[in-house]
């Protein structure tokens, strides 16, 4: 797996999600929690080194699951998180990016994870956040300056809230939406990658329409002998 450099660990170029950890709609418990561990450990068994994860999945299923199925994880295992989001009574998202609030979701998930220090937290940027962007980034600067966390990442971000973001301290990652037939976020893709900045595309197989049987990448797929949802991770 080609790899490269994130929070200063090497990560291989898929990386592992775990929304869908949780109950359907990232709500409650799973089904089947062992069933549920049981994938996170085969995905680092097949060579994961990146994680990515968040509080509000669940809430905290996620971030519990995920640590009852790797502690102690592997020394070169990088756990990514996110903050500045929560759980609306009908199982959406809305923001909540006022500083104490992400200093608070960065305790918990600390705790969920069962860990000292955090090597990577993302900042996600809510639409209806009435909270200034750099006062949300500037939270997370604080948390890394009292050692509660290594690296700041940015998350759902226009470029405009790039640079606002790159005003406020360095950052390490941005994770935005991105697959293939993905309209938008160009531009951001393109100052990362000027930047030397590494980017995390969020559903990149569209939410499973690109792994399903309707994929515009099944005949392009089998053309060459692989799976549609390879071909889209690639």
């Amino acid at each position: 797996m080609h790899s490269f450099t994130l929070a200063g660990r090497t990560a291989g170029r898929i990386g592992y999600g775990t929304m869908q950890l949780a109950g359907p709609k990232a709500l409650g418990e799973p089904a089947d929690p062992e069933r549920a561990k049981a994938a996170v450990r085969a995905a680092v068994d097949a060579g994961i080194r990146l994680i990515d994860t968040s509080g509000y999945y669940g809430p905290e299923v996620a971030n519990r699951l995920l640590a009852e199925a790797l502690r102690p994880y592997p020394d070169d295992l990088l756990i990514a998180t996110k903050v500045g989001a929560r759980r609306s009574p009908d199982g959406g998202f809305v923001a909540d990016a006022a500083p104490g609030a992400i200093k608070a979701a960065v305790r918990d998930n600390l705790a969920q994870l069962g860990v000292e220090r955090l090597p990577l937290v993302h900042a996600r940027f809510m639409p209806d956040s009435t909270v200034p962007w750099t006062d949300t980034v500037g939270a997370l600067a604080e948390l890394r300056d009292e050692g509660l966390l290594e690296q700041i990442g940015i998350s759902n971000v226009t470029l405009d809230l790039l640079d606002q973001a790159r005003d406020v301290t360095p950052i390490a990652s941005v994770e935005n939406e991105y697959y293939v037939g993905h309209s938008g976020g160009r531009d951001v893709l393109d100052a990362t990658t000027a930047a030397g900045i590494p980017y995390l595309a969020f559903r990149p197989l569209g939410n499973g329409a690109l792994a399903g049987a309707k994929s515009p990448l099944t005949e392009p797929a089998g053309r060459i002998g692989v799976s549609a949802a390879t071909l889209a991770l690639a």
